[in-house]
C-alpha cells in the first residue's frame, strides 16, 4: 500500500508529465478498445450456432461473357430434389423471403391495428428450429409448421403486435397478412448472439413453391441452407450439378452460359456479400485496416510514454543513484517504474470510458446494425487485462533498462550521464520519426481520400441531377396503386412554378432490371446481357441527356422500341451511332425490336464501377416506372411554393398515400456511404495520430527546455532573440519531422495509388498534394512547439542564472 501511495505522490508531483502520459495512453486505449468491440462483433456471427462447422449455404455460381458472379438465390426446385435424393443429411434448411404490404390484428370492438411493410417474414420448416438455437416460449416445434396459414413469432415480434400480453395468451391468435389470415401456432426467443439469421415471423412453404419446376429461374428470395458431414459434400454437388446442367441444357447452349452450385461455409458467410442478398455483411479488409489502426494507435501511445520516460531520466539520475546507494536492486527498481506504469495504464483505462462512449455516441451511424446491443463482458474484461499488461510492458522496458545503466558512482560525483542519456536521445529521434511516419500517413491518406470523394460528388455523371426532387409512385392497394400516375403528371404540370416532370427509374440508382439483346453478326450470333431502366417519353429530355443518332422518345415507343447507349451500341458490334439507329434486333425471347436512338452514355451507377452497357424502354406500365421525377425552378427560394402545390395536387389524386419526397443530388450521396464512412474513420485516426505526436512534442521541448535552462539565459543576456531561442529549441525536432516526411511521400504514394485503382473513375495524385499534407503537418507540429518554446525563450534569464 505504501508503495503505491508513494507512486500516486510521485505522479502527483510531476503532474504536468502525468497528465500528458495519461491522456495519451487514454488516447490509444480508447481507439484500440473501440475498434475490439467492432471487430469482436463481426466475427462473433453465427459463432454460437451448434456445429456451424458443418452447415453451409447453398449458393448459385455462374459464367456469362466469360465473367464469374456469385449470387445467394436458388431454384426453387432444388429444395425438393435434394429432400428426396439425398435422405441420409443431416438437416436441409429452406428459408425463403415473404413480403406483404400489411399487417393487421383483427378486433371485434376497435379498428384493427396495423404495421405497414412488415420485414423478416420467412417461410421455412420445423428444421429451421432443429438447425438454428432457438428456445421455445410456447408451441410445438414439430407441429407449428405442419399446415399451412400457421404463424411462429419471435418475443420481440409478439411485442411490436400485441405489447404487453403474456406470450400464453397470444398462442393461438389470428394475424391478418394482407387478406390471408394466420394463426399463431408458436412464440421463440429472439437470437441474443450476432447472427446471419434475422427472422421475427415464420410461416410454412406455400405449396407450389415445393412443386415448382422452373429450374432456370433464381431468386435471391430462395436460400438454401445444409448441414452435411464433409465427405459427403462432394457426392452432394456432383449430382445437383448434373442435375441444373441437364434442365438448362438449352438454355446454357443458346446463350453459352453455364451455371453451377456451390458450398458457402456458414462461417463465411457475413464476409461474403455476393452471396447475402439483402442480408448485413462486414467487410473483411476492413476490419482487418481498423486492426491495423489499433496497432499503431497503441505503438504511438507507447511511444510517446517512452519518449517523456527517457526524457526525464537526468530528473530521476541522482533518486536512483541514491537508492542504489542504500542498497535497493535493480529489479526492484524495476518493478518500481513499472508500477507506475502500471498505474498511468489503470488512470488512463478510466479515461478512455467517457472517450469511448463519446465516441459511440457521436459516430453512431458509423457502427455496425445492432452493435450497441451486443455485450461480450468475459471478452471486454480479458481483452482490457491484456491490453494494459501489454501497455506496462510496452512502455517500461526500454526506460528500465536505462535507469539500470544509471552508476552510483557516475552520480555521486555529479558525473555527467551523458552516455546513458545519449542513448535515450538516439532512440527518441527514431521513435518521434516513427510517430511522424505514422501522421503524416495518415494526413495524406485524408487529403486523397478527400479529393476524391469530392470528385465523385462534382464529377459530370452525364445526367441532370440538380433541383430534382424524387416521390415513389405508390404501389400499395391502399394507396391507390391502381390510379394511373399520369394523372398527377398532367395535374402538376399545369403549375408554372413546375418546370418538368418523368416518370421512370432514377437516372443514377440500383434500381433496374436485367435482360439479354442478341444480334445476328457473320460467327454467329452477339449475345449481351444488359440493365433496363423503365421510362416515360419526356425521360431523355427531363434528364438533358444527349441523344447521339435516331430519333427521341414519343409516346407511341411503349412496343417493339428501344433506346440503347453508345456502350450498348459498341457491345452489339455496330460500326457508329447512325448504323445502330433504325437496326432490329431480338429480346431474350427471339422477339425483334427496333433501336430507335443511341444516346450517350451516362454513368448509371457509382463511380467505382464503369460506365456499362444499358438500354431505355418507354413504358405506361405503373409498376414499372418507380419514381416521379419532378424539376424544381432553378431559384432555390421558390422551392417551398412549389413543393407546397405538388403535396396539394398528391392529395387531390392519392388522398390515402404519404406524400414522400426526396432531392436527388442528396439521394446520390448514399451511394458512397462507404467510402464516407472510410474517410471519416482515416480522418479521425489522423486526428488521434497528430494529436499523440504533438503530445509527445509539447513534453519533449519541455524537457529539453528545462535542461538547457542556463544557456538560454546566457544567450539572452548576451543578445539572443526571442525567435532564436524558439528556433534553438524546436529546430532538431522540425529537422526529424522533415525526415518523417521525406520517408512518407513514397510510401503513401504507392499505397493510395492502389487505393484508388477500386475506382473505375479517379483523380491523378499530383504533387502539390503530397507537399501540402506534408507541410500541413510540419505546420502543426510547430505550433505544438511553439508554447513551450515560446515560455522557455521569453523567461526572465536572471531568475534561470541563479544557483541551484
Amino acid at each position: 500500500m505504501n508503495h503505491i501511495k508513494l507512486t500516486l505522490r510521485k505522479l502527483w508531483a510531476n503532474r504536468f508529465f502525468t497528465t500528458l502520459n495519461i491522456l495519451g495512453l487514454a488516447i490509444g486505449i480508447s481507439a484500440c478498445w473501440i475498434i475490439f468491440r467492432i471487430v469482436n462483433y463481426e466475427l462473433s456471427f453465427d459463432k454460437s450456432i451448434p456445429n456451424n462447422k458443418h452447415i453451409y449455404q447453398i449458393v448459385h455460381k455462374s459464367v456469362f461473357d466469360g465473367k464469374e458472379n456469385g449470387f445467394g438465390g436458388l431454384p426453387l426446385p432444388l429444395y425438393p430434389y435434394i429432400l428426396e435424393k439425398f435422405t441420409n443429411i443431416d438437416q436441409l434448411v429452406p428459408v425463403y423471403n415473404r413480403s406483404y404490404e400489411e399487417v393487421s390484428i383483427p378486433s371485434s370492438t376497435n379498428t384493427p391495428i396495423s404495421f405497414d411493410e412488415p420485414q423478416e417474414i420467412k417461410s421455412t420448416t420445423s428444421a429451421y428450429f432443429d438447425m438454428l438455437p432457438y428456445e421455445w416460449i410456447v408451441g410445438n416445434p414439430k407441429q407449428a409448421l405442419s399446415a399451412p396459414k400457421q404463424v411462429v413469432l419471435t418475443l420481440s415480434r409478439v411485442k411490436q403486435y400485441f405489447g404487453n400480453t403474456p406470450p400464453e395468451s397470444v398462442l393461438g391468435r389470428t394475424l391478418n397478412y394482407d387478406s390471408t389470415l394466420f394463426t399463431v401456432t408458436g412464440i421463440v426467443k429472439d437470437l441474443d448472439d450476432p447472427s446471419s439469421f434475422t427472422a421475427k415471423e415464420f410461416m410454412p412453404i406455400p405449396k407450389e413453391e415445393l412443386q415448382n419446376n422452373q429450374w432456370s429461374n433464381s431468386n435471391s428470395d430462395h436460400k438454401l441452407y445444409i448441414k452435411i458431414a464433409e465427405p459427403q459434400t462432394a457426392p452432394l454437388l456432383k449430382d445437383i450439378n448434373a442435375k441444373v446442367a441437364e434442365m438448362n441444357k438449352e438454355i446454357f447452349e443458346k446463350y453459352h452460359f453455364k451455371v453451377w452450385f456451390d458450398l458457402l461455409p456458414l462461417a463465411q458467410k457475413h464476409f461474403t456479400p455476393e452471396y447475402a442478398s439483402g442480408e448485413y455483411t462486414a467487410n473483411r479488409k476492413m476490419l482487418l485496416g481498423l486492426i491495423g489502426i489499433g496497432i499503431f494507435l497503441l505503438i504511438l501511445a507507447c511511444i510517446n510514454y517512452v519518449n517523456l520516460s527517457t526524457a526525464q531520466l537526468p530528473y530521476r539520475a541522482k533518486e536512483i543513484g541514491i537508492r542504489k546507494t542504500l542498497g535497493e536492486k535493480g529489479q526492484h527498481l524495476t518493478l518500481k517504474f513499472a508500477l507506475e506504469t502500471f498505474t498511468i495504464s489503470i488512470l488512463a483505462l478510466l479515461l478512455s470510458i467517457p472517450f469511448v462512449s463519446y465516441f459511440t455516441w457521436q459516430f453512431n451511424d458509423f457502427l455496425p446494425n445492432n452493435f450497441q446491443d451486443f455485450n461480450a463482458p468475459i471478452a471486454t474484461l480479458i481483452f482490457l487485462t491484456t491490453l494494459i499488461i501489454l501497455i506496462t510492458l510496452l512502455s517500461s522496458i526500454y526506460p528500465t533498462f536505462l535507469i539500470n545503466k544509471v552508476k552510483v558512482i557516475d552520480v555521486l560525483k555529479i558525473k555527467s550521464l551523458g552516455s546513458i542519456i545519449q542513448s535515450g536521445v538516439s532512440l527518441r529521434k527514431v521513435l518521434i520519426v516513427f510517430q511522424f511516419v505514422i501522421a503524416q500517413f495518415f494526413v495524406i491518406g485524408t487529403f486523397i481520400i478527400t479529393a476524391q470523394i469530392t470528385f465523385m460528388m462534382k464529377t459530370d455523371l452525364g445526367f441532370e441531377k440538380n433541383a430534382i426532387i424524387s416521390i415513389p409512385i405508390p404501389q400499395k392497394a391502399k394507396y391507390e396503386a391502381h390510379t394511373n400516375p399520369f394523372l398527377y403528371k398532367q395535374a402538376i404540370l399545369q403549375h408554372a412554378k413546375i418546370q418538368d416532370v418523368a416518370l421512370g427509374h432514377q437516372p443514377l440508382d440500383n434500381n433496374h432490371w436485367g435482360s439479354n439483346l442478341a444480334v445476328p453478326s457473320d460467327t454467329g450470333e452477339i449475345q449481351l446481357n444488359l440493365a433496363f431502366k423503365y421510362t416515360d417519353a419526356d425521360y431523355l429530355s427531363f434528364y438533358r441527356i444527349k441523344l447521339l443518332a435516331g430519333r427521341s422518345t414519343v409516346p407511341g415507343d411503349t412496343t417493339g422500341s428501344i433506346f440503347i447507349n453508345e456502350s450498348t451500341r459498341k457491345a452489339l458490334g455496330f460500326a457508329s451511332n447512325e448504323i445502330a439507329a433504325g437496326q432490329n434486333i431480338n429480346d431474350h425471347s427471339g422477339t425483334p425490336i427496333r433501336i430507335q436512338g443511341v444516346f450517350q452514355d451516362f454513368h448509371s451507377k457509382n463511380l467505382h464501377t464503369p460506365v456499362a452497357p444499358l438500354a431505355l424502354v418507354v413504358t405506361n406500365n405503373k409498376h414499372s416506372l418507380r419514381y416521379f421525377n419532378v424539376r424544381l425552378p432553378d431559384q432555390p427560394s421558390k422551392w417551398p411554393k412549389a413543393i407546397a402545390t405538388l403535396e396539394k395536387e398528391w392529395i387531390k389524386i392519392y388522398p390515402k398515400a404519404p406524400f414522400i419526397y426526396s432531392f436527388y443530388d442528396e439521394e446520390l450521396k448514399t451511394f458512397y456511404e462507404s467510402d464516407i464512412k472510410q474517410s471519416r474513420i482515416i480522418n479521425l485516426a489522423t486526428a488521434i495520430t497528430i494529436i499523440l505526436s504533438c503530445l509527445g512534442l509539447i513534453g519533449l521541448v519541455t524537457v529539453t527546455a528545462f535542461q538547457r535552462t542556463k544557456e538560454i539565459g546566457i544567450r539572452k543576456v548576451l543578445g539572443s532573440s526571442v525567435f532564436g531561442i524558439i528556433t534553438l529549441l524546436s529546430r532538431e525536432y522540425i529537422r526529424l519531422i522533415i525526415i518523417a516526411v521525406l520517408i512518407t511521400l513514397p510510401i503513401a504514394y504507392w499505397s493510395m495509388n492502389k487505393w484508388l485503382q477500386e475506382f473505375a473513375y479517379r483523380i491523378e495524385i499530383q504533387p502539390w498534394m503530397l507537399l501540402l499534407a506534408g507541410f500541413s503537418t510540419l505546420l502543426i507540429a510547430l505550433l505544438s512547439v511553439s508554447y513551450q518554446a515560446l515560455k522557455a525563450a521569453r523567461a526572465n534569464p536572471i531568475e534561470s542564472l541563479k544557483d541551484e
